[in-house]
């Protein structure tokens, strides 16, 4: 069974229908997270500076979870050099907090409404919206990649998709990516 197939995530119609594929690279706009527990809200902005992959996702779906403990093994590996993965959880009756225990996750996860994800990705509301989305952000702000759940990237290369990705977004200018720890098919196959 194809990945599309799983966690179709409709919501209401959130913004003026674009029938279009979103436009990357783009500014990326501000996005709140909203945390629980009295903890202060994340800002896309105050990580300015530091390469960014969201993930939205829903709490119980299993593509999410798989993508989010990939996430992880990367934000331990690229955390230092710069790399910050944020979660940003669509269901409204999930817990993130449960997801990031259950997932051992020590990036931050938050909730967003189904219609700021919609935004943020330039999703229209005319097509499936099929989890987890994830959008990939420079050190400028510019959201320079962005994949849905039935792209290539949450595939059978997943983890090297990301890293290949990450190492190339936080490599200085002028370096080469350090080489992937994992073989796997070529990019885009």
């Amino acid at each position: 069974m194809r990945r599309r197939d799983f966690c179709l995530a409709m919501g209401p119609a959130a913004s003026a229908g674009l029938l279009h594929g979103a436009n990357v690279p783009r500014p990326a706009p501000e996005l709140v997270i909203r945390m629980t527990n009295n903890r202060p809200p994340i800002l896309l902005s105050s990580f300015k500076g530091k390469v960014i992959a969201i993930e939205f996702l829903l709490t119980y779906c299993s593509h999410c979870q798989k993508a989010s403990r990939i996430t992880e093994m990367i934000y331990r590996e690229y955390g230092a050099k710069g790399f910050m993965a944020l979660g940003a959880a669509i269901d409204p009756t999930g817990d993130p907090d449960a997801y990031a225990r259950d997932q051992g996750l020590t990036f931050p996860v938050g909730k967003v409404a189904h219609e700021v994800c919609l935004q943020f990705m330039q999703h229209s509301v005319m097509q499936r919206l099929l989890m987890p989305q994830a959008a990939f952000i420079d050190r400028n702000l510019q959201i320079v990649e962005q994949h849905g759940g039935d792209s290539f990237f949450f595939g059978e290369n997943e983890e090297k998709h990301l890293r290949d990705l990450v190492s190339k977004l936080v490599t200085p200018p002028g370096q080469a990516p350090a080489s992937t720890k994992k073989g796997g098919a070529k990019k885009g196959a």
